[in-house]
Formats: structure tokens, sequence, C-alpha cells
């Protein structure tokens, strides 16, 4: 059996954690692969906790929340918000799909 392993700047670090607000009863964390191709730092996933009795049914609705509430450094495409455009494509539990119809429960 081959062993791989990743260059020393390719490696995935602990990101930061962003808690829910005081008070949230229903909440689900959203890990986030973080990459800045400008900076000589590593990747890393940060973990943002959504209160979800605040937010939309769709991943897009929790990225969205995440950008204008708790992180405004989070960057993302999006356009139509119907499945049509393509250009909120990305890779959700492993999966690539459209975030704006992929429902988070």
């Amino acid at each position: 059996m081959a062993e791989f392993s990743l260059p020393a700047n390719s490696k995935i670090k602990a990101g930061k954690i962003h808690k829910a607000p005081e008070g949230a009863t229903d909440i689900k964390s959203f890990y986030v692969y973080r990459y800045n191709p400008d900076s000589e730092e590593n990747p890393c996933v940060d973990v943002f906790e959504v209160d979800m009795g605040s937010c939309g049914p769709m991943v897009l609705d929790a990225l969205i929340k995440i950008k204008n509430e708790m992180d405004s450094s989070l960057t993302f495409r999006r356009s139509c918000r119907e499945g049509v455009c393509g250009s909120c494509a990305m890779n959700v539990d492993g999966t690539n799909t459209l975030s704006c119809i992929k429902a988070i429960r």
C-alpha cells in the first residue's frame, strides 16, 4: 500500500470557532474550509454555530446569515437563489450541489 503525505503548506489546520448567541436552542454547526492564496498561511476549517430559529432552511441562507452576522470576511458566489444559474455551486457534505436548493436538515 502506498502512503502519501501533503506538503507542509497544504495541511489543514483548525480555524476559529464562532459561537451561537446566548439563548439559542436549535443550533447547527457549519464547518467552512477557508483558504487565502495571497497569504502564506495553511488552509483552515472555521466552525460557525448558527441559531436555526432565525435562519432559512437552505444552506445558502445559513451562509448569508454567517456573512451578515458573524464573519463579514466570508465570500461566496450567489445570484438567482432558485437553482437556475449555478453560481452558488459548492461542495456540501462531500457532494457538489447548489447551496440555494440544498436543505440544511
